[in-house]
């Protein structure tokens, strides 16, 4: 009885941990595109379109430098906050480095992952063709304007459907917060009026976000993020579990925000004083993780003007620093309101340990210890009940025996018996339960706090975030931790199972240590490390109980 419970919260555990290994989205490559959006233009349609050397034929726009005499150069800009040192360049109108100061992080990756660039680049797309694969807008050198110390002006002209619109986009830094503001002024220099195609605009953040990592593992991976009626939700490529994959995932409502989010970092995108139609994200397998909104876009009258102002979120995924911003964003923390106030206890537990050892291994070694002491006395009563329960078990054996044909019946003995000697069969489990929030929290801590990234413990344990491989075989990582916590597991059940004769039973606890094996391998090194200690000290634990009674009984 006892085992059979602790066979399931064990296998609760399982299933919690292991639920996205098996039903992770994996996207097929897509080639089908939708058409690219022709501009209106009297040349026939069978020969390229003949524009100056000044203008730029793009997917959705027409980009106009043409009232420029002289060549624009490529420029950047500097600028530098308490929290981030920033560096905007006018190629594309975007930031190109982004210093997170406060822990000297980079959250532009200056590199082409996914077929991104590696700026944040803010962009506006025209069509759906442009949010996918971009337009000359990104790549385009912009005209640029200082400002102020903390605001830069780009602007550039294009063509919407043949009419001229003077494209301006703002960046205003302040000095304090973790947010800054991008605005959007579509301003009509034509002599017609200007409509967008279907009356709407994209407008999204970027589709990538450092810092850069080893995205082999699936704990690195980014996704897009949105909210929609007030509903936080989360992009994955591919279809999931119960959708079909394709080139795009959308979806219809009031768009509150969108972003993106690396493993420790949040990119939000916020309209202000309006919100989107529709959420649009590129679904595509090889490519970045760009999550859109739909703006609806009104008719400019010539000399007139439209404005789209969004607030801009960039910072860690810290429910304090997020609600400092807009409360609405909190939710994109990702993290369990359960887990939270836990797993926050357990990172400022390892920070104040680590002060007096300056090592976050031997942090979390002293951690281990700690609750093993705290969680002793249940330990002991734990020791006994499962003691009892050995003396108990030829008794059982009878009466299994004797009611063979009536399990009915030797349940109901067993557990008259059980009571009649005061043992309670649930008495084993009571440690491993209580001790399974501190789990759950550690593990949440290692996964998603910052503070426990990039922290080395000993030997071939370099990052007690990641798993502790010390080389490849063919393309499978060997890791250490996880084949000593299955080892330790092993003696542990030899020390403590209970024959009751049921082979199934004994089956699934014998399959049990390799069943964690399979969830644990890629775990982070920390959370192994935990398990492990854990085990070794009840290990221990019992090695000292049973000496004491061998020698109470000589």
């Amino acid at each position: 009885m006892e085992k059979r419970t602790l066979l399931a919260v064990l296998l609760t555990m399982v299933v919690w941990i292991g639920w996205f290994w098996f039903f992770e989205p994996k996207q097929p490559v897509q080639n089908n595109q939708n058409p690219i959006v022709q501009e209106t233009n009297t040349a026939d349609s069978s020969k390229p379109v003949q524009v100056d050397s000044n203008t730029v034929q793009t997917a959705g726009v027409n980009k106009i430098t043409a009232g420029v005499k002289k060549q624009i150069k490529e420029e950047t800009i500097n600028l530098k906050t308490d929290k981030f040192t920033l560096e905007l360049t006018n190629k594309g109108a975007s930031v190109s480095k982004a210093n997170y100061s406060e822990r000297n992080i980079d959250l532009t990756l200056n590199e082409k992952l996914f077929g991104a660039s590696g700026n944040l680049d803010f962009s506006v797309h025209f069509s759906e063709n442009d949010f996918f694969h971009g337009n000359n807008l990104n790549s385009d050198l912009w005209n640029v304007v200082k400002v102020d110390q903390k605001t830069v002006k780009f602007f550039t002209e294009v063509l919407i459907e043949g009419n001229p619109l003077r494209l301006e986009k703002i960046f205003k830094f302040n000095d304090k917060g973790y947010d800054f503001n991008v605005e959007y002024r579509f301003i009509n220099i034509g002599k017609n009026p200007v409509k967008f195609r279907d009356g709407k605009a994209i407008f999204s953040p970027s589709d990538t976000l450092g810092p850069k990592l080893d995205y082999t593992n699936r704990y690195n991976h980014m996704i897009g993020i949105y909210s929609v009626d007030d509903s936080y939700s989360q992009n994955t490529k591919g279809g999931g579990f119960f959708s079909k994959s394709g080139d795009s995932k959308t979806k219809s409502g009031a768009v509150e925000y969108t972003g993106i989010m690396s493993r420790y970092f949040l990119l939000i995108m916020i309209p202000e004083q309006f919100t989107g139609t529709e959420m649009i994200f590129d679904n595509r397998e090889k490519t970045g993780f760009r999550t859109g909104m739909y703006v609806n876009m009104s008719e400019i009258l010539p000399g007139q003007e439209q404005v789209k102002s969004f607030k801009i979120y960039l910072g860690e995924k810290d429910k304090a620093m997020l609600k400092a911003v807009d409360p609405r964003i909190v939710a994109a923390s990702d993290v369990s309101t359960i887990i939270e106030p836990i797993r926050y206890f357990v990172v400022w537990c390892l920070m104040w340990i680590n002060k007096l050892f300056g090592n976050m291994g031997w942090s979390l070694v002293v951690f281990s210890i700690l609750t093993k002491i705290v969680f002793m006395p249940l330990t002991k009563k734990s020791t006994d009940s499962m003691k009892k329960m050995q003396e108990l078990g030829p008794q059982v054996n009878k009466l299994k025996e004797k009611y063979k044909d009536k399990p009915d019946m030797i349940q109901k003995e067993t557990m008259k018996l059980y009571k009649d000697n005061k043992v309670n069969p649930l008495g084993g489990c009571l440690p491993l339960l209580l001790q399974m929030p501190f789990f759950f929290g550690l593990y949440s801590a290692l996964i998603n706090s910052i503070d426990l990234w990039n922290v080395p413990f000993m030997l071939w344990i370099k990052d007690l975030s990641m798993p502790d491989t010390v080389f490849a075989i063919s393309g499978f990582n060997i890791n250490i931790l996880p084949l000593l916590m299955t080892a330790s597991t092993i003696v542990q059940q030899q020390q403590t199972m209970v024959d009751t004769g049921n082979q199934q039973q004994k089956i699934m606890m014998y399959m049990m240590p390799f069943v964690l094996l399979f969830v644990f391998w890629t775990m982070p090194s920390g959370l192994v490390l935990y398990w492990f200690l854990q085990n070794l000290y009840q290990i221990l634990n019992q090695v000292v109980v049973n000496h004491l009674g061998k020698k109470a009984e000589a």
